[in-house]
């Protein structure tokens, strides 16, 4: 466990990439750049990293029992195209994990930029498809057992990376209210987008999911703040007065600025935090108007099979749940015309 204020102070979480590892990038490159960044994964052997073989070892084991996240710095952001960051992310991507399809739609780099003017409908847009702040949180367990992000653009202003400790944030609710942190054992009834269900088969209602679990060693966390609200708007369940007190807690803590660490990641930095340990968030932004000069950010799941099993009661995103996403994407690919494409 971690506090923002005191890792403000360091940069031994900020890894700048060496000349020789960037020649080795340069390499990779182009071999791959006739690939598009969104077809198919990068393989480990396609995109080798000997220069700093140590060092991948060593960030691995310090995300997953250790701080639980790392920065990477030193690509020069005007040196790539678009497509080519993509290829380089996914490259490194795969010294660290498997990567999973994020959407029913199969997208497996994720685009993270506000469209909410383009596509209004709230229900049929996710939370990384609009603007403004964003509190702390995790993405759907399970499978997820990394998030990554690599900045492509930058906000006219604003729009800096939160994360926050999630040992941190349990262990002060220990310390504080142990009442309230018995809520987060005990779980929120969470509900899904509608999209996504339809596309796996399952129902949107998840259910209830504990926030904290402790298994096979590890204290792992669970908190879709926004699902836990979606249950809740669409009348599946209520929230009690000690469980409002409880997520206001929760909320007041992670989003401390002693508690959260935030950092701007300029473009060609990119982020990986371990999903079952750090909460991470958005800070609110001031936008360019223009689609393509927007804030932008490609996105990784990563499965990681070396780790513990995530707790059966807070899978509530499995492997079958996205081969169904996987399927549905390519039916409508097979079934829409090259020239619609």
């Amino acid at each position: 466990m971690w506090l923002g204020k005191d890792l403000v102070r360091t940069d031994d979480w900020i890894v700048r990439l060496s000349p020789a590892t960037l020649e080795e990038i340069d390499a990779a490159v182009s071999r791959l750049r006739r690939r598009s960044a969104y077809d198919a994964p990068v393989a480990r052997e396609e995109f080798p990293l000997t220069t700093m073989a140590d060092d991948l070892a060593r960030m691995r084991h310090e995300i997953a029992t250790g701080r639980g996240f790392f920065v990477f710095r030193g690509l020069d952001r005007d040196r790539y195209s678009d497509n080519e960051l993509g290829l380089i992310f996914r490259g490194f991507g795969a010294h660290f994990g498997h990567e999973l399809t994020q959407n029913a739609f199969g997208d497996r780099l994720g685009d993270i930029r506000d469209i909410s003017d383009i596509l209004a409908d709230r229900s049929k847009r996710r939370g990384y498809q609009s603007g403004g702040f964003q509190t702390a949180h995790t993405d759907p367990s399970g499978e997820v057992g990394i998030v990554a992000m690599l900045s492509l653009k930058m906000a006219m202003a604003g729009g800096e990376s939160l994360i926050a400790s999630a040992h941190t944030v349990h262990n002060m609710l220990l310390d504080w209210c142990p009442d309230l942190l018995g809520e987060f054992y005990k779980g929120f009834v969470l509900r899904r987008p509608e999209a996504d269900a339809e596309r796996m088969g399952r129902p949107a209602l998840i259910g209830n999911i504990p926030c904290f679990a402790y298994e096979n060693g590890w204290l792992n966390c669970d908190f879709q703040h926004g699902y836990m609200r979606r249950a809740v708007e669409h009348g599946d369940t209520t929230i009690s007065p000690k469980q409002e007190a409880a997520l206001g807690a929760f909320v007041a803590i992670s989003n401390h600025p002693d508690v959260m660490l935030k950092m701007m990641l300029e473009p060609g930095d990119f982020q990986f935090i371990n999903n079952r340990t750090i909460l991470h968030g958005r800070a609110g932004f001031e936008d360019h108007a223009a689609k393509d000069q927007r804030r932008h950010l490609y996105r990784l799941w990563l499965n990681v099979p070396q780790w513990p099993r995530m707790p059966a009661s807070q899978s509530t995103l499995v492997a079958a749940d996205m081969a169904r996403w996987d399927a549905m994407a390519a039916q409508h690919r097979a079934a829409t015309p090259a020239w619609a494409s």
